[in-house]
């Protein structure tokens, strides 16, 4: 295995992606990267497509809003000296993010108004499949374009759908293809033959038919407008895969000892690895693996003598003991199977099983704490 750890990750990378199973405790610890590095002196963002409330009520943070809030650094530092470090989080939203798109990539402001404004637009934005995940690549974009922050570590939705946001930009072109742009845009008509134009003329008295008069001249307009930005759209796309295959990137897989999570981290390894993104290694979160102070309850019968009572407790204690480190030397066996076969660089760590800990702030500094030293 390679001596290369989360530490060093925290160090030199740009963009940390965080992937895994619903459940496993991928947000929590997204989080708690964010607070290790930003304590070791960067500026980091979490930025979360799948918010928490418990992760916003730990950092004293609101649920969402327009722009990304500061953790202070009385909370941040609250254990000692503040550090030039700095830890934003936003939980993110995406209709604020889209909208932001529609101004930045339309030719004029009033072009972009009569998109937004439009009756359609509150369709596309909510309902589309494609749109939160596309906002996550904006956002992505437009944070690592500006510099603003040394470190983006994103947190993102359940496994099987972690990498949809690499993809939203063809599902939602795919809503408004060349076909459809074709077929609603204002200009094709005369383009076209008569066959062309007699079923524009169809599909135009259809739909008015079902959403009321004037709907289909509506749809030519919004269409012809929004279908005028997917240049734009499709140049950020690329600009965002060329950098989350860069070295700048690493993805890590979070995964639990629980064998769904454990198939889950399989079929996420593996399309990672198709995809030609940068696979950093495991996180075996909410492990025994490294508890290594597990108690051994027979010392107490030392200090008891002959009483009865007390050694059927001290026997109660043990069958407990051995329950746990019976627990403890499985996930010990499992983060090494995960070690086994990693590619050149990649790493498995365990997370300790912080379970109410990390209600509290401090909470998820120990956590990050432990993970930054493998």
């Amino acid at each position: 295995m390679s001596t290369r750890n989360l530490r060093q990750l925290l160090q030199d990378k740009r963009v940390l992606v965080l992937c895994g199973a619903g459940g496993v405790g991928k947000t929590t610890t997204a989080a708690a990267l964010g607070v290790a590095a930003a304590r070791a002196g960067r500026r980091v963002l979490v930025l979360t497509i799948d918010p928490a409330r418990r992760l916003a009520e730990a950092m004293g943070l609101p649920e969402n809003g327009p722009e990304p809030t500061t953790v202070s650094p009385e909370r941040l530092f609250a254990d000692g000296a503040s550090g030039p470090g700095r830890l934003d989080v936003w939980m993110l939203e995406p209709g604020v993010v889209f909208e932001r798109m529609i101004h930045r990539l339309a030719p004029s402001p009033e072009a972009a108004r009569a998109i937004v404004e439009h009756r359609l637009y509150r369709f596309l934005s909510e309902l589309v499949a494609g749109v939160q995940e596309y906002a996550a690549t904006e956002a992505l974009d437009d944070f690592l374009t500006s510099d603003r922050y040394e470190l983006i570590v994103l947190d993102t939705p359940p496994s099987r759908h972690a990498l949809d946001f690499l993809d939203a930009p063809g599902r939602l072109s795919r809503f408004l293809d060349e076909r459809i742009v074709a077929l609603f845009g204002p200009e094709e008509s005369s383009r076209r033959g008569r066959l062309w134009q007699g079923a524009q003329a169809l599909v135009g008295r259809v739909l008015d038919g079902v959403f009321g008069a004037g709907f289909a001249g509506e749809m030519r307009g919004f269409v012809g407008a929004f279908g005028g930005l997917f240049a734009g759209i499709r140049l950020h796309t690329e600009r965002l895969r060329a950098r989350l295959a860069s070295p700048d990137a690493a993805f890590l897989l979070v995964t639990s000892p629980e064998s769904a999570a454990l198939r889950e981290s399989a079929f996420f390894r593996d399309t990672l690895l198709e995809r030609g993104l940068p696979f950093a290694g495991y996180v075996l979160n909410r492990s025994w693996a490294r508890d290594d102070a597990l108690a051994h309850p027979e010392a107490l019968l030392e200090h008891v003598g002959e009483d009865a009572h007390a050694e059927h407790g001290v026997a109660a204690l043990s069958r407990l003991a051995a329950t746990e480190h019976a627990r403890a030397e499985s996930h010990r066996t499992l983060l090494a199977r995960l070690s086994e076969h990693l590619p050149a660089g990649a790493f498995a760590v365990a997370a300790p099983d912080a379970g109410a800990e990390l209600e509290e702030f401090s909470g998820l500094v120990r956590l990050g704490d432990a993970l930054a030293v493998g």
